[in-house]
C-alpha cells in the first residue's frame, strides 16, 4: 500500500484531485475546485494559505537565481539591463510554478488529512 502523502504529493503536483487523481484541481489560475467534478470530494477543505509562495520562492532561489550568479555577465553587464532581460523570465517561470506548487501542497495536506475552516 503506498504512503497517502506521496500519493497526494503526486497527484496535486500533476494538478489533480488527491482523492481520485482525475478531476482538475484548479477552476481558475489558483483557485481551487471546492468539490471534484469526477468524485464529489471536498477540496476546499484544505487551507494552503501562504505555503505555496514561499515554497515557490525557495525553489526560485535555488534553482534559477543562485546558479544565475555563476555567469559573468550577470556581474560585468549593466544591471539595468540585467534586469531587464532576467526579470521577465523570473515572472514566467515563478508564475508557471506556482500553481505546481500549490497543488502539491494541497495533496500533502490531503494525505495528512489537515483540513482547515471554510471562509
Amino acid at each position: 500500500m503506498s504512503n497517502p502523502v506521496w500519493t497526494g504529493l503526486r497527484r496535486g503536483l500533476s494538478m489533480r484531485c488527491p482523492e481520485c487523481g482525475q478531476g482538475k484541481l484548479y477552476r481558475a489560475y489558483l483557485k481551487v475546485d471546492p468539490v471534484c467534478g469526477v468524485c464529489g470530494h471536498d477540496n476546499g477543505q484544505y487551507r494552503a494559505d501562504d505555503g505555496p509562495a514561499y515554497f515557490t520562492m525557495l525553489i526560485i532561489g535555488h534553482l534559477v537565481i543562485a546558479p544565475l550568479l555563476i555567469f559573468e555577465f550577470v556581474w560585468k553587464a549593466n544591471p539595468l539591463l540585467v534586469l531587464a532581460m532576467i526579470l521577465p523570465l523570473l515572472a514566467v517561470i515563478t508564475l508557471g510554478a506556482l500553481p505546481v506548487v500549490k497543488g502539491g501542497v494541497v495533496g500533502v495536506l490531503w494525505g495528512l488529512n489537515l483540513k482547515g475552516d471554510h471562509r
